[in-house]
Parts: C-alpha cells; sequence; structure tokens
C-alpha cells in the first residue's frame, strides 16, 4: 500500500473509533432492560468502506477506549472480543460489494447474533452470582434486539446508500 493510502486508511480508522467512542457511549436510549446507542453504525461504515481488519480495529479499539473513559463496572475483554467479531462480519459482507439492503441485513442480522448470544455469555459469567444465567439473559436480552435490529438495518442502510452517493470511494490499493 503506498504511504498515501496508509495514511488515510489509518487516519479514517481513527476518525472512525473515535465515532464509535462518542456514539457508543455518550449518545445512549435507555431501553427495557439495556441501552440503545449508535457505537454499531462507525463499524458498519468502516467494514463498507476500509474492510474487515479496519473495521476489527474500530470495534475493539472503541470498546476498549470507550470502557475505560466511560467505565460502567469494571473492564471485561470478552464484549471487546464481541466488537471485534462484529467488525469482521461486517467488513467480510460489505467491502468492496454493492451496497444492497440485503448486504446491510445480512451485517446486521448476524451483527445482532453475535452480540445477543456472545454478550449474554458475558453477562452470565459477570453475574452469576444473581441468579440469572445464560439463557436467562439470552431470554431477558432478545426482545431489545428484535427491536433495535431493524432500526441498524434502516439507519445502516441509509448511511452507506449516502456514502455511496456522495461518491465516497477511496482506492486503498
Amino acid at each position: 500500500m503506498p504511504k498515501k493510502n496508509r495514511i488515510l486508511f489509518i487516519t479514517l480508522t481513527a476518525m472512525l473509533t473515535a465515532l464509535q467512542i462518542i456514539l457508543g457511549n455518550l449518545l445512549q436510549i435507555p431501553f427495557l432492560d439495556k441501552q440503545y446507542n449508535f457505537g454499531f453504525q462507525p463499524i458498519l461504515i468502516a467494514g463498507w468502506l476500509l474492510g474487515a481488519p479496519a473495521a476489527m480495529l474500530v470495534g475493539g479499539l472503541g470498546d476498549l477506549i470507550g470502557a475505560h473513559l466511560f467505565p460502567q463496572g469494571a473492564y471485561f475483554p470478552g464484549f471487546t472480543l464481541t466488537n471485534v467479531l462484529v467488525g469482521l462480519v461486517c467488513g467480510l459482507v460489505l467491502h468492496k460489494r454493492k451496497t444492497t439492503l440485503l448486504r446491510v441485513c445480512i451485517a446486521v442480522v448476524c451483527s445482532m447474533l453475535i452480540n445477543w448470544l456472545l454478550n449474554s455469555v458475558w453477562l452470565s459469567i459477570l453475574y452469576s452470582a444473581n441468579g440469572r444465567g445464560y439463557f436467562g439473559w439470552l431470554v431477558l436480552r432478545g426482545p431489545t434486539y428484535l427491536i433495535e435490529a431493524p432500526a441498524n438495518i434502516l439507519l445502516g442502510y441509509l448511511l452507506l446508500r449516502g456514502l455511496d452517493k456522495a461518491k465516497l470511494n477511496l482506492n486503498m490499493k
């Protein structure tokens, strides 16, 4: 990769990471038993624009830095792993492919499944003393993901189509 493209890649990754930290930690909407935030969207954009490695960095670093800047309890690396895997999925499904509603649906649904399944594991480990096991967390958090997924699909599709129409095509070869 030429030096100019490396600098652009690093800059965009850093900007999307900062956006993920802000949208994932400062802009939160209380929703049933969890909080809805917009931290997924920068990961989705990074996957679409820069590919899986950058989206994994945006997800992982965004969670790691955000957890330390805005702590909501002790840091737990499982949540960072979840965000890294979400970035991997977004990059594999969306990068260098035509932006379609179906692709965005696949990326969002797979990401939500990863979040729902893995974060329920992490919560059952962290809060095992409260008597709610893995399946209890799955049942409790399931309805929120059913509502959150269509919102992320719509917002993600509109964002990516808008960026696509703005001819934001950065050749990172």
